[in-house]
């Protein structure tokens, strides 16, 4: 029995999703610079996260996307201990010198993504893993929705 994979789908939605990021991060041209944020702040959320919620999300993921969320992980010892500033400064240091793009703009944009393309559960049992001081910088660019806010 043989499988036919189709490859140009799966890149298509990747690519997608690069678009989708440079146009929230105000470079809709440059999808390296997408690539660099959705790399650095996948991978960060995923140290910070437990295995459980980890392939919860991966399982949510396009292929390739889920390729890039898995590049290099290593399940052993996590999550790993970060507070808010050592958390954001993985960002920062993952985007590197030639990356414009703030690690803050990176945080902002790659939840607004992962919330617009993921489910909003999957995305805020992540949230309610992390510390009190990674949680306020979340709620700054997405408040926990509320009770009242479903009834609307």
């Amino acid at each position: 029995m043989s499988t036919k994979v189709n490859f140009e789908k799966h890149c298509k939605e990747a690519n997608e999703w690069l678009f989708e990021i440079g146009d929230r991060a105000g470079f809709p041209d440059r999808t390296d610079w997408a690539y660099g944020c959705l790399k650095t702040v996948l991978h960060t959320l995923r140290d910070r996260t437990t295995l459980e919620e980890v392939f919860q999300l991966s399982a949510q993921l396009p292929v390739l996307i889920r390729g890039i969320y898995f590049e290099g992980y290593k399940p052993f010892g996590k999550p790993d201990k970060l507070n808010a500033e050592k958390f954001m400064i993985r960002i920062r240091e993952g985007l590197g010198n030639t990356n414009p793009i703030t690690a803050e703009d990176a945080f902002r944009v790659i939840l607004e993504t992962l919330y617009d393309r993921t489910s909003v559960g999957e995305m805020d049992d992540i949230r309610g893993q992390m510390p009190k001081a990674i949680q306020k910088i979340w709620n700054k660019y997405r408040p926990l929705e509320t009770e009242s806010d479903w009834m609307e």
